[in-house]
């Protein structure tokens, strides 16, 4: 008896874990369906091609002109955008995004949901780059930052298609999110239809590089 009662939960087990494999390889399937190769590299020569400036100043007074003398050192000022190239397992392929918080830490969304993260990207990433929004002031991505840090909690949003969701969130979603909703300003590029890809974040012609590795 205790032997049947052992297969039958071995039997379980095996079945649990196929199928947690299953949703999972169907997750990742649908995210290499919408955010397609082709796309992808359509989308990254953009990136290539957009110069890198100095971040902007507290109150705002600079504007984004090309004599700007450009920098490469790593951000860490509450707001700023980064976004990565790098593969994540079982998410957006080729590709996540955050936004820092403090020096040490940004606000992202893994697999678990929206947590707060390491701000280490430049050591931990083999691609970063770090973006800000033209039309705002430091002042605004702080506040995005704190819109973003209260959604700590919320459950990934694999459905990359349903972006009016607040219920749930994927990595460059919750950062789109922010200034959809507090500045109205939409940072997606359409590329991908209405999902938002992280490197839209950086492609869109609503955001400057500030850093790049």
């Amino acid at each position: 008896m205790f032997k049947i009662k052992q297969k039958i939960v071995f039997g379980l087990l095996l079945m649990s874990t196929a199928m947690i494999f299953m949703n999972y390889q169907v997750k990742a399937d649908n995210g290499e369906a919408i955010f397609d190769q082709q796309t992808l590299e359509e989308v990254e020569s953009k990136i290539e091609g957009k110069r890198i400036f100095q971040d902007k100043s507290y109150d705002g007074s600079e504007n984004i002109k090309a004599e700007r003398r450009p920098t490469g050192v790593y951000p860490t000022r509450k707001g700023v955008i980064l976004v990565t190239k790098d593969k994540y397992k079982d998410l957006i392929p080729t590709g996540h995004a955050a936004i820092i918080y403090t020096k040490t830490s940004v606000i992202e969304s893994l697999s678990k949901g929206v947590v707060k993260g390491k701000n280490d990207w430049n050591k931990t990433k083999t691609t970063c780059y770090g973006v800000t929004v033209k039309s705002t002031e430091q002042e605004d991505d702080e506040k995005v930052a704190d819109w973003c840090k209260k959604r700590i909690g919320k459950p990934y949003n694999y459905n990359y298609l349903d972006v009016k969701t607040r219920k749930k969130f994927y990595c460059s979603q919750l950062v789109w999110a922010g200034y959809k909703d507090l500045y109205k300003i939409d940072l997606n590029t359409d590329a991908f239809g209405d999902a938002i890809h992280p490197t839209e974040l950086v492609a869109t012609s609503k955001t400057y590089k500030i850093y790049e590795k």
